[in-house]
């Protein structure tokens, strides 16, 4: 396919060693953990939306989405506009509390109510989501770097392209994956949102393209051409996602206070819908104008081929490895702070990370005095943990590059963005959500709920899975309702929800040591990394506590 001329090579090469240059320049702001992770939590608005937009949107609604818009039409747009719902979904919610917490995983508030077997159980659903959501993006940005040099095979694209990814990702951390996603909301925005419906109404090589586009079949301008149940799938399988994504979440954690939180997490979720499409159009106009791709994952390449001239071609193509990039980069950082902060913190250090209040077991087991022991002592702990932070930057490290090294593994195997990204969700949404989202908005809860609801409602997803790629499936049910029950399909993840549903509900009946939900932090207990007084400000509460006097703004019990 003749799709690049020597100006795209430029345009391409220059984005690729932008990436890495900024890769090297974010070492110098990777200065703790907390810049490495957070980039130090302290985001203004344009900053933090950029972010949060460039990591919303990635190769499945980019190259995904041109797919589906090619495949089934508008309705299509569920893909992109059900990201984008399920962010508007949070930033009313839950945002403001969100940014409050000062945490580092999603775990941390698993543990906070449900205790510490429920961390680790989230932690390994959270790995699974995180390391299939970075498959889809290796996948997208091997199919268009195949198209751009003819002579790699995909594998060979994935392999490159993922590897660029998990340069500056282990370089610089949080601070790279900030600069390099404002570069690419910017390309992204540029090239895909405006340029795009540009020259599909200026293109003229085909024919009028917005006539031929209007004569296409009437199912390919019904939004609810997928009917009840395909709609349906695209909703539990992302909104839920979006609510509760570590990704998210960890880039929530950036903004420099609720209100940027909030607002930019709620526009961010309007751009998704509009950059949706955007992509999704792309995929109808190459169906209008009767252009077939070799594969299905080439429909948003062939479409840049026929409608863009040179340059503003490239410029796409940087565009669509922009969206993937951002969210892999973020995919892969998010995977790697759970299993930093959730696994080695927590269980090899015995940490209560990010000043992490009493576990819901605890709480159950101990009395206040002993909780506030242990309190004290995990702050103590964590005033005298400044030599470690060198060290703990490094770790952080190796876990991204170990992580980027399996994910690009993973996607040589899987190949398919739509059986990752099932994956990725389907786990998210069918398991984590309901425990979550009820520790939010609960007056009491019950550890033992918590951790019942997500054990089994793993178990019902992977076990619908299994049930649906076995032979068993088409034997007993027939190949169409056998579908549904596939990787893909509707009912693991309706399983999976429902089981949360009941067992939550069931056993916080029935549980007589229920607690107050956690899910805001005493601030004054926090380790707070990067302002150069937090020691400071840590020992001046420390002495208003032991004087006898409760710090501004707080109750006696040390609530916000």
């Amino acid at each position: 396919m003749g799709v690049v001329h020597t100006i795209d090579y430029v345009v391409i090469g220059l984005y690729v060693l932008a990436m890495l240059g900024i890769g090297v320049a974010s070492t110098f702001f990777a200065k703790d953990r907390d810049d490495f992770l957070l980039a130090g939590r302290r985001l203004k608005f344009p900053l933090f939306f950029g972010c949060m937009a460039a990591m919303a949107v990635g190769g499945a609604v980019t190259v995904g989405g041109a797919q589906r818009g090619y495949k089934v039409g508008i309705a299509g747009l569920w893909v992109g506009g059900s990201l984008g719902l399920g962010l508007i979904v949070l930033g009313l919610l839950i945002s403001s509390k969100l940014a409050k917490l000062r945490a580092l995983s999603i775990n941390e508030v698993i543990e906070r109510n449900y205790g510490t077997s429920a961390r680790m159980l989230g932690a390994v659903l959270t790995i699974i989501y995180t390391v299939s959501l970075t498959v889809v993006q290796v996948i997208a940005m091997g199919s268009i770097l195949a198209l751009i040099f003819p002579g790699l095979t995909e594998q060979t694209a994935m392999i490159i392209s993922g590897a660029v990814v998990v340069f500056y990702t282990f370089l610089g951390g949080m601070w790279a994956v900030t600069m390099t996603d404002i570069v690419q909301f910017v390309i992204k925005t540029l090239g895909i949102i405006i340029l795009v419906p540009i020259f599909l109404v200026l293109s003229k090589a085909h024919g009028d393209v917005p006539t031929l586009m209007s004569q296409l079949p009437a199912e390919h301008w019904d939004p609810w051409s997928l009917g009840f149940s395909g709609t349906l799938y695209w909703i539990l399988l992302y909104v839920p996602g979006l609510v509760i994504g570590q990704d998210i979440w960890q880039r929530m954690f950036t903004a420099r206070n609720e209100k940027i939180a909030r607002t930019g997490t709620i526009l961010a979720g309007v751009y998704s819908i509009i950059y949706g499409l955007a992509a999704v159009l792309l995929g109808m106009a190459v169906l209008a104008v009767g252009a077939t791709p070799a594969e299905p994952s080439q429909t948003f390449a062939l479409g840049v081929e026929l409608f863009l001239p040179p340059g503003i071609a490239g410029l796409l193509l940087a565009a669509a490895l922009a969206a993937s990039m951002s969210v892999a980069s973020g995919t892969i950082l998010a995977c790697s702070t759970v299993i930093y902060n959730d696994v080695y913190l927590r269980l090899l250090r015995g940490e209560r990370s990010s000043g992490v209040e009493a576990a819901a077991d605890d709480r159950v087991a101990l009395g206040s005095s002993a909780v506030q022991r242990d309190l004290d002592a995990s702050a103590s702990g964590a005033r005298g943990k400044d030599g470690h932070v060198a060290r703990d930057v490094w770790i952080n490290r190796g876990i991204a590059l170990l992580i980027g090294v399996l994910v690009i593994a993973l996607s040589l195997v899987i190949k398919d963005i739509f059986r990752a990204l099932d994956l990725a969700y389907g786990f998210l949404s069918g398991c984590v959500f309901v425990p979550v989202v009820a520790a939010f908005f609960l007056r009491r809860v019950s550890p033992k709920a918590g951790l019942l609801a997500l054990l089994l409602s793993a178990i019902g997803v992977a076990g619908s899975m299994v049930f649906g790629e076995s032979g068993q499936a088409k034997a007993l049910l027939g190949p169409d309702a056998a579908a549904d029950w596939v990787i893909g399909g509707n009912y693991p993840i309706m399983v999976g929800m429902a089981i949360g549903v009941v067992v939550y509900a069931v056993v916080t009946a029935l549980d007589p040591n229920k607690v107050a939900p956690n899910t805001e932090v005493d601030e004054a207990e926090l380790e707070q990394l990067p302002p150069a007084d937090a020691d400071s400000e840590a020992a001046g509460a420390a002495t208003a506590t032991s004087e006898g006097r409760v710090p501004e703004g707080r109750d006696p019990e040390g609530r916000a």
